[in-house]
């Protein structure tokens, strides 16, 4: 019969011809090495030899099986026969070839029970019968006793000579060979008790070992971090890692804003919640401009837009960043329902502005401040972007004063200003003004919050702002056109529907946050689990950060204990419980407490009013 084809791995990498084996009975891996061993440039072929492929007496041929392989090492474990012809064929070459490419073979082959007594070499035929693999090896450990405990450690033999020298150019070619030596076992080995255990100890062992990562020092590889359950709740705060929010803390953060090249005209960031993999961020200004949160009643989506201005706060300054909250949803036609909304982020500093659909009057003024805000900023920038302007500013104070509301049919004063608007985009100077000489006044980034955006496009019957619920769209629709060039973000929610679909900020939101329905049980989420949309496709799940609970003060100052078993060792890491006691302010109020303290430390401008 003709030969069998070759196997795929044997086409691919051909067997070195053979050799003669290397003398002294060294084991298969270390003829694999004698194969290798040839002089280098230099002529010398000494490498550093495993213990167990050394020569009985203690001497060294110089060569080395991993052939200087510095790692990372694989360990391959065969149970038994591993089956098919070709399947043992690569398994054998692998463990002979292997220890040259740091890939090393633990075979394991079951024979009849054995006492420390009997011959090792019928029970070393006896393990080759079982597994074809365990000739290949070059090391063999044979377990006997009652309970297999006792360990008696060989170094193995390949066929070959072991007596004499082999033939070289001068030797005589009638001369006898030397006998050879028989493959097997050799000498006596040395012999061991195992500390035998059991099944679920293994199980625990190796749990207690997944976690554990090499230093990112010491081998230059970054490993990411272990990916864990969604916690059913998340506070805010620690995942903004200010547990103690200070406003030394919150100085530092400011700082770090500051000395950003990156964030030039201020910083847009915002923590969500918890994510599988720690905190999930969202950046406005580099993802955005604009974000869009869709979700049902009761989903979350007013906490998780307190959350995101108290996040945009903690990152930077009130004079690089003014927030304006709109509620879209008056409290009369919901009934009540709607809560405090919005207003309870007034107390942070940064919002400068903050509007509720139930006064036709505040909505229209509101519409022209927000309009004229951007013109305003048009004007300004010219044809530069936001962070291009923020770059090369070596402008004096020559900036064109926040518009406010002035009756119709009266002019300007002739000091106003020294720049003024033609009908097209070029800025003419007037030559006879009188020019500021005071500091340039902050331009800072502007965020735009918007609950229920669905209530304005299409307010219910009998809401009090209904009349003037279209020029604050329109205002609105100004903002996701042109605010990306003039440093305007908009973050709007809305119940899913429709009614919001075609509409500007819908359309222009690069970064979408859908949150789920609320599922009632102690053990189901709260309201706030969603997932974050990014531009690029990439989805990441999260628990929305609460920051209205009612933390007690001592709550930060307390360890927190959890009982930890060994054989959860490789589970991911438990998250830190949050327990509302209901006897401590908010931690959006001890925020804004800290963040007016420390925008008073920093003497931070303070921004104009929209209304």
């Amino acid at each position: 019969a003709p030969p069998p084809p070759p196997h795929p791995a044997r086409a691919r990498a051909p067997a070195p011809p053979p050799r003669r084996p290397p003398p002294g009975g060294a084991g298969p891996a270390a003829a694999a090495r004698a194969q290798d061993a040839a002089p280098d440039a230099t002529g010398g072929t000494a490498r550093h030899q495993p213990s167990w492929a050394r020569p009985a007496d203690g001497s060294s041929d110089g060569t080395d099986p991993a052939g200087g392989f510095t790692g990372p090492y694989t360990v391959v474990v065969v149970d038994g026969d591993p089956g098919g012809a070709d399947v043992r064929e690569a398994v054998a070459r692998l463990a002979l070839e292997g220890p040259r490419a740091g890939i090393h073979v633990v075979c394991l082959a079951e024979t009849a029970a054995a006492s420390p007594t009997s011959p090792v070499t019928r029970t070393y035929e006896a393990a080759c019968a079982v597994s074809p693999v365990f000739r290949e090896c070059g090391a063999v450990a044979l377990l006997s006793g009652d309970v297999a405990t006792t360990l008696r450690l060989l170094r193995v033999a390949r066929a070959g000579t072991s007596t004499g020298t082999s033939a070289g150019p001068g030797a005589d070619p009638g001369a006898p060979a030397a006998p050879a030596t028989p493959a097997g076992p050799v000498g006596h080995g040395t012999l061991g008790t195992l500390d035998a255990v059991s099944l679920p100890w293994a199980e625990r062992f190796a749990r207690a070992l997944a976690p554990l990562r090499t230093d990112a020092a010491t081998g230059g590889e970054h490993h990411a971090r272990v990916s864990a359950p969604l916690p059913r709740t998340a506070r805010l705060l620690d995942e903004l890692g200010l547990a103690r929010a200070t406003p030394a803390s919150l100085m530092a953060r400011w700082a770090a804003a500051a000395d950003d090249t990156e964030s030039l005209g201020g910083r847009a960031q915002a923590v969500l919640g918890a994510g599988p993999r720690g905190p999930v961020p969202v950046d406005l200004a580099a993802e955005g401009p604009h974000l869009l949160i869709e979700g049902p009643p009761g989903s979350g989506r007013t906490e998780l837009l307190r959350a995101l201005v108290a996040s945009l706060a903690s990152a930077e300054r009130p004079d690089r960043l003014g927030v304006v909250l709109v509620d879209g949803r008056d409290s009369v036609s919901s009934g009540g329902a709607h809560g405090e909304g919005l207003r309870v982020c007034t107390d942070v500093p940064h919002v400068t502005t903050h509007l509720t659909a139930n006064d036709p009057v505040r909505m229209r003024e509101f519409a022209q401040s927000l309009s004229a805000e951007l013109k305003r900023r048009a004007e300004l920038l010219g044809r530069s972007h936001f962070t291009e302007w923020h770059t090369g500013r070596e402008v004096s104070g020559r900036l064109v004063a926040q518009r406010t509301a002035a009756t119709a049919g009266t002019a300007p004063a002739s000091d106003a200003g020294d720049i003024e608007s033609p009908p097209s985009s070029t800025l003419r100077l007037r030559p006879a003004a009188k020019r500021r000489t005071g500091p340039v006044p902050p331009l800072p980034r502007l965020v735009v919050v918007v609950d229920d955006l669905d209530a304005l496009v299409t307010p219910p019957l009998g809401s009090p702002g209904r009349p003037a619920a279209g020029s604050v769209m329109r205002a609105l629709e100004a903002v996701a056109r042109e605010g990306e060039r003039l440093g305007v973000h908009l973050v709007a929610a809305t119940a899913p529907g429709g009614r919001t679909e075609n509409t500007e900020p819908a359309l222009r939101a690069t970064l979408r946050v859908t949150l789920d329905a609320p599922v009632p049980g102690p053990d189901e989420p709260a309201p706030g689990r969603g997932r974050l949309a990014h531009p690029d496709g990439r989805t990441t799940a999260f628990q929305g950060g609460r920051v209205t609970g009612r933390i007690p003060r001592t709550a930060t100052l307390r360890p927190t204990v959890v009982p930890l078993e060994w054989h959860r060792m490789g589970d991911p890491p438990t998250r830190r419980p949050v327990r509302e006691l209901g006897n401590g302010p908010t931690d959006l109020a001890l925020l804004a407490s800290a963040l007016e303290r420390a925008a008073r430390e920093v003497s931070a401008a303070e921004v104009p009013s929209l209304l």
